[in-house]
């Protein structure tokens, strides 16, 4: 099977969308991967990465949306409208037969197999599985005294919206015209706004975000995802006490000083960060 994995991005952040790119080639193959973008990425820069996709028998496509649709999005120092382009998956479906879709901030480095959840997740009743975020939990939000999911990884199962019961971009843009003025972490809160109470919880593997690896003692097994939350990124110039912390912006760093050649020569799995008893 042929699973989809969904991106978002400006010209901007082309630099992370790499760093995730290779990282995902480096652990997974069979996938199809899409970007949407409002028109700054050119295809030349997908066409040239297309001969690394196939080595992982894997494609790689832009897929533009016009930039006034995010007109009458929130944006703020550390949310884009372009964040928002996660709302039009919708565009994407008619692109693939299979319903199972992934969704991936570009602040994500990749260190094992992504979609060994569709293996074992029940989508009978909900469409989407996320794991829980835990700074909002921490700091606390309206939404505090119930679950709150962490936007950045996203699992889908498509099917109602591939058979055309319910348009899924629409009414997310709907709730947002409602929401707007209340909006707190903007796309996110609409997503949490959307599927209360209706989404399967993830392991924290799956998503091991900035707050996990802060308050890091131990795992069974190592991350497959490090998602690094908040303003601050690993290709600026920062530096962590936490060993946990700095051993992921490592990570990063490592990802984006390796060439695509190296990515294609490389055998799966080659590159793996070690979570296992790692000392704090």
């Amino acid at each position: 099977m042929k699973y989809n994995v969904m991106m978002a991005s400006d010209a901007n952040y082309l630099p992370y969308v790499e760093i995730t790119l290779k990282s995902l080639l480096m652990y997974n193959e069979n996938l199809s991967v899409f970007i949407l973008h409002t028109g700054d990425i050119s295809e030349s820069w997908q066409n040239d990465l297309q001969l690394y996709f196939a080595k992982r028998y894997s494609t790689l496509q832009l897929v533009h949306i016009d930039k006034s649709e995010l007109d009458s999005f929130s944006a703020n120092n550390y949310i884009t409208s372009a964040t928002y382009l996660r709302f039009y998956i919708d565009c994407l479906l008619h692109y693939s037969d299979i319903s199972y879709w992934i969704y991936l901030n570009c602040d994500i480095v990749i260190n094992g197999n992504i979609t060994l959840p569709f293996e074992y997740l029940d989508f009978s009743r909900h469409t989407i599985a996320a794991v829980l975020d835990p700074y909002i939990t921490r700091i606390g939000h309206p939404y505090k005294d119930k679950d709150y999911f962490n936007a950045g990884v996203l699992y889908f199962n498509m099917d109602k919206y591939q058979l055309g019961i319910s348009s899924f971009s629409k009414e997310l843009i709907t709730l947002h015209t409602q929401l707007k003025e209340s909006l707190i972490y903007g796309d996110q809160d609409i997503l949490n706004y959307y599927f209360e109470d209706q989404w399967i919880p993830l392991d924290k593997r799956y998503n091991f975000q900035l707050d996990h690896m802060i308050s890091f003692d131990s795992l069974d097994t190592s991350p497959n995802i490090f998602h690094f939350t908040g303003p601050h990124k690993p290709l600026d110039n920062i530096f962590s006490e936490n060993v946990c912390v700095n051993a992921v912006i490592s990570l990063f760093r490592l990802y984006a000083s390796i060439s695509w050649q190296d990515i294609y020569s490389l055998p799966l799995g080659t590159i793996r960060a070690n979570w296992i008893n790692q000392e704090r």
